[in-house]
């Protein structure tokens, strides 16, 4: 009766090892959340969340319908400096939103700002302003 036991629960363990592990997704994206004169920069990579708050300097909405560019948002972070992303209107990318890499803004080295790794993704402006 114990072998009998012992042949079961090794079986039961062993057929636990056998199965092949999960893989679960990671969310990947890049926001840009305004809310009145607040910011957010929001980079998720593999799961992982890092932000910049900052202020909103200017937000331009462009009604006109010619324009490729439908909004710019410029916002000023403590670790980045003042940053600019457009939202494209038109064509394959409309609903595209761009972090403009600008030359003039050094802060972009500064190891404390997180969003240099962000310039080359495509983010999703979230505009809660109204």
């Amino acid at each position: 009766m114990q072998q009998m036991l012992m042949t079961i629960v090794l079986s039961v363990f062993l057929y636990g090892c056998a199965q092949p592990q999960v893989e679960r997704p990671q969310a990947n994206g890049a926001y840009l959340v305004i809310e009145g004169e607040q910011a957010w920069a929001v980079l998720v990579s593999d799961g992982r969340r890092v932000e910049e708050a900052g202020r909103v300097l200017d937000v331009i909405r462009l009604p006109s319908h010619h324009s490729n560019i439908a909004a710019s948002y410029v916002i000023d972070t403590p670790n980045c400096g003042k940053l600019q992303w457009l939202t494209e209107r038109h064509g394959a990318a409309e609903g595209e939103t761009t972090l403009l890499p600008a030359a003039f803004n050094e802060q972009l080295g500064n190891p404390n700002c997180v969003l240099n790794q962000g310039l080359s993704r495509a983010w999703t402006a979230l505009d809660y302003s109204g």
